[in-house]
């Protein structure tokens, strides 16, 4: 992969012209450095680097949803039922859409969701505007958000449609382009995902739990 990069970077130099020796090792090098500070990020779960308070939006870390998981834990050893917590019309910048995450997050990187939570199969609480900006996020490594989304939610499902609840659809996460793109490798809804999912207090090594949180959809922010 990084290999792949710097022959990128290599042609796009030679395309430009009117370079000396000197300063095309010194962008090789330059390039090379940040690809391995990602690496290193990734590999050893330090995750990005956050800079100072962003908003837009409720702060889901100041609402109920924080933690809702957590306080409902499995007592029996089988996949816990309630609360269930939906992330609907997610809010994804083009910035995020385009771009691979950047090895330093920005305190404005963002995104806006609503939310329902659903405390049994009659009762549900909505919340308007919310979001989750790099401050927030959890200083922890995110990485099994890959095995997360890989495997669909069991028990009775609604299917292919993708519903507000209470019964969670056959995938966690829409199967459209933008969401594809969004939770690719190295791309920001690694880190965003798997925050939500540790704000709300899913635990990773109780895979189990996998029938209270989905995201019903995207959209593409303006």
């Amino acid at each position: 992969m990084k290999y792949r990069i710097l022959l990128v970077v290599f042609a796009s130099i030679l395309m430009a012209g009117c370079i000396t020796t000197t300063d095309m090792q010194q962008a090789m090098n330059s390039v090379s450095d940040s690809i391995d500070d990602l690496g290193k990020s990734l590999s050893s779960g330090s995750g990005p680097i956050i800079g100072s308070a962003g908003s837009s939006g409720t702060p889901i870390t100041q609402t109920k949803l924080a933690g809702a998981l957590a306080r409902s834990p499995s007592t029996d050893g089988s996949a816990p039922e309630w609360p269930k917590i939906v992330i609907v019309n997610l809010t994804i910048p083009p910035k995020q859409f385009n771009e691979p995450a950047a090895y330093k997050f920005k305190a404005n990187d963002c995104i806006t969701f609503d939310a329902i939570m659903w405390t049994d199969a009659s009762h549900n609480e909505k919340f308007s505007n919310l979001s989750l900006c790099a401050p927030e996020m959890p200083k922890s490594e995110n990485m099994f958000v890959g095995v997360w989304q890989s495997f669909s939610i069991s028990g009775k499902t609604s299917g292919q449609v993708r519903g507000d609840g209470p019964t969670p659809p056959y995938n966690k996460l829409p199967s459209d382009q933008l969401m594809s793109n969004w939770m690719g490798k190295y791309r920001w809804g690694l880190y965003f995902i798997g925050s939500l999912l540790k704000i709300v207090g899913y635990d990773p090594q109780f895979t189990k739990d996998d029938r209270r949180f989905w995201v019903k959809n995207t959209v593409r922010g303006s």
